[in-house]
Order: structure tokens, then sequence, then C-alpha cells
């Protein structure tokens, strides 16, 4: 017998870790990818600035490649494609790092990370627009968390506790 079934038919645990569903737009408003998110995890905040930290080192290997418009290297030498490859694969470990999944796919489905948009490479757009999102999240989130304290504290302050007399 399936040792999971033994417990009362439960054959996994599940718990609400708080996930949400966020599309990806972009400006015409198409949706371009989803991910999945975790408003309440306050380690996101770290991996965040760990890869902002770090983006110099994920883009190293492109220093010496010419990029086209469409990603791809315009040198079509082998090690320019190397080096290509090697910056595509670390900053898709970094965000898959960040968000604990599918970042990557998401955001970089359907466009090249290091297709250039306005001066700068997509993925930084990507990243820049991450971060505001994440803070508007965390600032959300602990409103609802100071308005919950302030509910529950508010006799404390005002001395209606005590004695249970206003």
């Amino acid at each position: 017998m399936d040792e999971n079934k033994k417990l009362n038919g439960i054959a996994e645990i599940v718990i609400d870790d708080g996930s949400v569903e966020v599309p990806i737009k972009n400006k015409r408003g198409d949706v371009i990818g989803v991910f999945f998110f975790r408003p309440t995890d306050i380690g996101i905040i770290e991996r965040y600035n760990k890869i902002v930290g770090t983006f110099d080192e994920i883009v190293a290997p492109l220093e010496s490649v010419n990029i086209q418009a469409d990603g791809t290297a315009e040198e079509h030498d082998a090690a320019a494609q190397a080096a290509l490859k090697e910056a595509e694969k670390r900053l898709y470990d970094a965000c898959d790092f960040m968000f604990g999944g599918n970042m990557s796919e998401a955001f970089f489905g359907k466009m090249h990370p290091f297709s250039p948009v306005g001066g700068v490479f997509y993925c930084e757009k990507a990243i820049e627009a991450v971060g505001r999102y994440i803070s508007a999240q965390f600032t959300r989130e602990t409103a609802k968390i100071a308005n919950r304290v302030n509910r529950y504290t508010h006799g404390y302050r005002t001395g209606k506790h005590k004695g249970g007399r206003a």
C-alpha cells in the first residue's frame, strides 16, 4: 500500500504561500508572458538586489560582442555565439533564482533579453519593471499589516484598555 495513502487519504501538503499570477504586458496591452510571484516573500528584495548588484558580471561575456536588434551576435564566429549564450544562461539562472522559477521564460520567451530597446538591453527594462512591481507590492502589504496592528493596539495607545473604561 502506498505510504502517502495511509495518511487519511491525503497524498500532498497544500500551503497558501500567497502566490499570485501576474500577467506581463507590453505598452500596447498585449500579454507577453505570465509569472508567479509571492508578494509577501521578504527574501525577494535581497535576491533582487543581488541580481542588480551582479548585473555587470552577468553580462560580462558580452563585452566583446556586438549585439544586433534581434538579440543575436553580429559576428557569426563561434566565440561570439558562445559569449552570447553564456550571458543568456547567467541571466536566466539569476532571474529564475529571484522568483524560484519561471521569470526567464515569462519575460524573455517572446523577446531575446539582450535585444536593444531605447538604448538599453530589454532585460534591463524587465528587471527595472520587476523592481517597481516588488516595491509597490511590499508597500501595499506593509500598509495592510500596519492597519491590522493599529486595530489591535488602538486601545493601548489611547489608554482605553485600562479597567475596561474609556
